[in-house]
């Protein structure tokens, strides 16, 4: 068996560079870039080189000194930075504890504390609460075609939401829309609190 050349390693280097840069970017592809992207920044890459050390130099007992970064020259060496540009950053929402107090939007003629009267008595004030036949949804116990008809008129990005799915906010504009449509007779038996 014939030693290597250094140029031959070089070459072996080059490809196995190649293959790990189509390796990160086929995991790009498939959905992988925060982890790609924090598995490149989470250890540095070394890369080893290839050279073989003369046969009676001291210092070929020592191992040469890891590089913590890609050769300028290396294909994939801007490939971390741009992993990190292109990875989606993480964005916890936020879920309120109460719902948010309606005094300032609550429709002329009715006040903050009538509306949670209402809630309370439709459904114990629980934003995200069914009835037993899951037919009426949320705070105010809207019917999916009540709520559709309603975001169709003032909020058509709301139109197919769940009721009861939808934020605090988002279901007292839509009751607040309804009322003024229609009045309390969407809510025959606790509409009585809004008068």
């Amino acid at each position: 068996m014939t030693p290597q050349s250094p140029a031959r390693g070089v070459h072996a280097h080059r490809n196995l560079v190649r293959r790990s840069a189509a390796f990160l970017v086929a995991a790009v592809v498939v959905g992988g870039v925060p982890v790609v992207a924090h598995a490149i920044t989470a250890e540095p890459i070394t890369v080893e080189p290839a050279t073989e050390p003369a046969p009676e130099s001291p210092a070929a007992t020592e191992p040469a000194p890891a590089e913590t970064a890609p050769r300028p020259d290396s294909p994939i060496a801007d490939l971390g930075k741009d992993l990190r540009a292109a990875a989606v950053p993480v964005v916890e929402e936020a879920v309120p504890s109460e719902p948010a107090p309606v005094a300032e939007v609550a429709p002329a003629g009715t006040s903050a504390d009538q509306w949670a009267a209402l809630r309370n008595c439709e459904s114990g004030g629980d934003y995200s609460i069914t009835n037993p036949s899951g037919k009426y949804r949320g705070a105010y116990q809207f019917d999916r075609s009540t709520w559709n008809s309603v975001a169709e008129r003032h909020s058509p990005v709301l139109v197919g939401v769940d009721p009861a799915a939808a934020s605090p906010a988002d279901q007292d504009a839509m009751a607040f829309a309804l009322f003024a449509e229609r009045g309390a007779r969407p809510w025959p038996h606790c509409g009585r609190h809004l008068n």
